[in-house]
């Protein structure tokens, strides 16, 4: 069971419609602000099971608590397949997938599924083991957005980035020896592999991916945090393919 604190993800995710959760709210009305009131009435108007619990018992469930929190199985339900995945190379908008190669901070997690869902990503597809779990801190620092990014969890990243590549996706792997973002363009059917936070791109993902891309820099650090590049990355893409489709 997992419990959400944050207003942000607690709203999100009552208006993402996931039925299967339980909202508890502090007896203590005087706690109701503005925002718990709007948590308040998103449950009511989905018929999600409320319970008004004493301060002391939502203490128990977390302590990060201001007022609120909603208890769920899972933090996110939108699971694509990778079948629905790559049929959409025969779709005439742009589509983007990430894949993230064991990156293992919540808050970067959180921060790449924020920038995913204001760019329209069509999926992110992470590990299901030595990766950061989708937890209440990574829903804290995605503003909510875990709700809506669809998240496929797989045990073997390299078959994923296979399939992807054999039904058309051009695969982008993110590194900062690679050719410059600028100059390799990005294709209208896109795959872009963030690596560790540590050790960066996997070899064994680096050997399918197409292209080794890198984000052109004039400062004195040697490289960006990746919940950044991978913010850069997505808006390259948008920016490179918004003129043939929305996304």
């Amino acid at each position: 069971m997992e419990y959400l604190t944050s207003f942000h993800a607690i709203l999100e995710t009552l208006k993402a419609g996931n039925s299967q959760c339980c909202l508890y709210i502090t007896e203590n009305s005087q706690r109701r602000g503005p925002r718990i009131r709007e948590i308040l009435d998103e449950a009511l108007s989905q018929n999600i099971s409320i319970q008004y619990v004493p301060e002391s018992r939502l203490d128990e469930m977390s302590k990060d608590q201001r007022g609120a929190i909603l208890a769920l199985e899972e933090v996110f339900k939108k699971k694509p397949s990778l079948k629905a995945l790559c049929d959409r190379v025969s779709e005439p908008r742009p589509s983007l997938i990430l894949v993230l190669d064991h990156i293992e901070d919540p808050q970067n997690l959180g921060a790449i599924l924020r920038s995913a869902d204001a760019f329209g990503v069509d999926a992110v597809i992470m590990p299901q083991r030595r990766a950061s779990p989708i937890s209440n801190a990574a829903a804290r620092a995605s503003a909510g957005a875990i709700a809506w990014v669809p998240i496929l969890r797989l045990s073997n990243l390299r078959s994923a980035v296979d399939t992807l590549k054999k039904a058309g996706y051009w695969v982008y792997a993110a590194d900062m020896d690679g050719k410059p973002l600028t100059s390799a363009g990005i294709a209208p059917k896109s795959v872009i592999i963030l690596g560790n936070e540590g050790s960066g791109v996997s070899q064994i993902l680096r050997k399918v991916a197409d292209d080794i891309v890198s984000i052109p820099m004039q400062g004195h650090v040697e490289s960006l945090n990746v919940s950044v590049s991978a913010a850069i990355l997505m808006y390259e893409f948008w920016r490179s393919n918004s003129g043939a489709s929305s996304i």
